[in-house]
């Protein structure tokens, strides 16, 4: 499983278990009132990316996922996280448990619901603003949780030599972050290098740092199906799907009305009702504004998260594992990790044992600081204990 983790955050009825539920296949409450969501539900959902089985000119056979007509569908981890009121950042509602589902998201959805109470749509402006109150509860709590014990970890340090990476990696341990993410943010930014001397505008200044760098969030706006005109939303950035739509495409795929996940044409079994309602939703996302869900994750990862997927393979001539299984595995690495990276990745023991690794397009060696391309089809050969 990969190592990503995508929160779906926002309000009391934005949406977030309607959209689970299609995105993951499990049935969590789904209601129109404050808190149907009680506490995180956790579930896979699924990036996109065009499958190297269709140079192969055979069909693949993942161990995890699936492939649909040529389309390898990459699990990834999602959370469900109970809705967010104002004073979420200090416990009020289901603030505290809302907050910890957070803490090792390697981004979040911001979802927004465009209707309001008296069932209007909200302008661009008002959505933004609705948007900026989620965003700054969780900025709250990040920084919050980042300062607390503030004296008594600074005193400790101050008995010690470390460098501000090595203060950091401690402090920020909660948030799961790795050494690479504070080292990546301290080659951007520049900090006071002795932490014990930092102010609050500093440690608000990391948090954003963050929340913004490391741990993207997305502004998603939902029920896109009731909404007119989508591209004044679009042009103000905001990303616009419907859970219902998606919710809907999966029953209908389960129920063998339509060709696919992704190609959504109704098939014969529909009736129609069905079927016009399917041509609907096909015609909708034809416009250009309305997302499907696995788009925005895949845009969310390969984009602000900035991975790549890559293949690894015991045979480059078949691109198959020893049992004859086809593209059996798709590992999501970061841009610039290396071959060497990728044995680490497939096993620990292999990663200690890299001898060379071969590329399964070009048959070309590739040494343990080949930097891995997109789609690349890899084969590691290692010493074995």
């Amino acid at each position: 499983m990969s190592a990503i983790k995508i929160g779906i955050a926002g309000k009391p009825n934005a949406g977030k278990s309607t959209l689970f539920s299609a995105i993951t296949g499990t049935m969590v409450a789904i209601g129109n009132y404050a808190f149907t969501t009680t506490q995180p539900n956790d579930g896979i959902g699924f990036m996109d990316t065009v499958c190297p089985d269709t140079e192969l000119g055979k069909p693949c056979n993942p161990r995890r996922g699936r492939c649909e007509n040529g389309t390898r569908f990459i699990p990834v981890e999602m959370v469900d996280v109970p809705g967010l009121i104002e004073g979420s950042s200090e416990g009020r509602g289901m603030g505290n448990m809302f907050m910890d589902a957070l803490r090792d998201t390697t981004a979040i959805i911001n979802l927004l619901d465009p209707i309001n109470e008296e069932k209007q749509i909200l302008s661009p402006e008002e959505l933004i603003h609705d948007a900026e109150s989620t965003e700054n509860e969780i900025m709250r709590w990040f920084t919050s949780r980042f300062s607390s014990d503030w004296e008594k970890f600074t005193r400790k340090l101050s008995q010690s030599h470390i460098t501000l990476e090595e203060a950091l990696l401690q402090k920020a341990a909660f948030f799961n972050l790795k050494q690479k993410d504070i080292r990546e943010i301290l080659q951007k930014h520049h900090f006071t290098e002795d932490i014990t001397k930092w102010n609050e505008d500093e440690k608000r200044e990391f948090s954003s740092t963050v929340m913004s760098e490391i741990r993207p969030i997305v502004r998603v706006l939902n029920k896109g199906d009731l909404i007119e005109n989508r591209k004044q939303y679009v042009d103000k950035g905001f990303v616009i799907i419907s859970s219902d739509y998606e919710l809907s495409i999966e029953r209908a795929f389960n129920g063998g009305l339509i060709e696919g996940i992704k190609d959504i044409r109704p098939r014969e079994k529909a009736n129609q009702k069905q079927r016009e309602a399917i041509q609907k939703m096909d015609m909708d996302y034809r416009s250009g504004t309305l997302s499907r869900i696995f788009d925005v994750l895949t845009d969310i990862i390969r984009t602000d998260l900035k991975k790549i997927v890559v293949y690894p393979v015991y045979d480059e001539t078949k691109w198959c594992d020893k049992d004859g299984n086809i593209l059996p595995d798709a590992i999501i690495m970061s841009q610039g990790q290396t071959a060497e990276d990728l044995a680490y990745e497939v096993h620990t023991d292999i990663g200690e044992g890299f001898i060379r690794a071969i590329n399964g397009r070009t048959k070309m060696i590739l040494g343990r600081n080949y930097e891995l391309k997109d789609s690349d089809v890899i084969r590691i050969i290692a010493r074995t204990k």
